[in-house]
């Protein structure tokens, strides 16, 4: 068990993602000010109208972004280790969590999954920018579930989901019949608006005074 300083948000922060947060409350402004002297990790969990989670990852401060005049400041973190909350601590200002750190399963082979994982990312990527990106997202696949889910804007209860999965199998199976759907989705719009763009009906090459085939 473990004590460390809580920041209960209505954000998914994923083992591996960046995430900028923007400090503005006084309570969150000291325990920033003291993980920053102490060089530790602070504990993000989703809390929102239905609750606060049971397991959330910690945060590491990786920049110092902007301190303003009044205190407030913007921060650049990313996401270290999971944890599972036993408990929520009111002594200081602000939240403390008895935390429990989840161990990572050490190693089924995921490769093939992975790369299917990798391929259906590159489409989705490719269908909603209209053109192709670079990933680069390279052998050996170690947690590649959590880098997928920091990279593609799931809804929050998703995201929660694929954090709670305790293997990488398992998530990179929810992160494949989630990509693969959005594919798809993608995929038809982008059809509709090619077809809406040439009326639906008309050949390319048709010009005013022909009769449309």
């Amino acid at each position: 068990m473990s004590d460390i300083p809580l920041f209960p948000l209505n954000v998914v922060l994923m083992p591996g993602a960046p995430l900028p947060l923007h400090i503005f409350e006084d309570r969150y402004k000291q325990m920033v000010d003291e993980c920053l002297e102490a060089e530790s990790e602070f504990g993000m969990v989703l809390a929102d109208e239905a609750g606060t989670r049971e397991v959330g990852c910690t945060a590491r401060i990786v920049e110092m972004v902007e301190r303003y005049d009044d205190g407030r400041m913007v921060i650049l973190v990313e996401g270290s280790r999971r944890f599972k909350l036993n408990n929520v601590m009111t002594g200081k200002p602000y939240y403390v969590g008895e935390v429990e750190y989840i161990e990572e399963d050490a190693g089924e082979d995921v490769t093939a999954l992975a790369e299917e994982c990798i391929t259906l990312l590159e489409r989705v990527v490719e269908a909603a920018t209209e053109g192709s990106v670079g990933i680069e997202i390279e052998p050996p696949y170690r947690n590649l579930s959590f880098a997928i889910a920091g990279r593609i804007e799931f809804d929050l209860e998703t995201r929660q989901q694929i954090l709670e999965l305790m293997t990488e199998r398992a998530r990179l199976e929810k992160v494949k019949e989630l990509l693969s759907a959005a594919a798809e989705r993608l995929e038809r719009d982008r059809q509709a608006r090619d077809k809406a763009q040439t009326n639906g009906h008309l050949r390319g090459d048709y010009r005013p005074g022909e009769k449309p085939e």
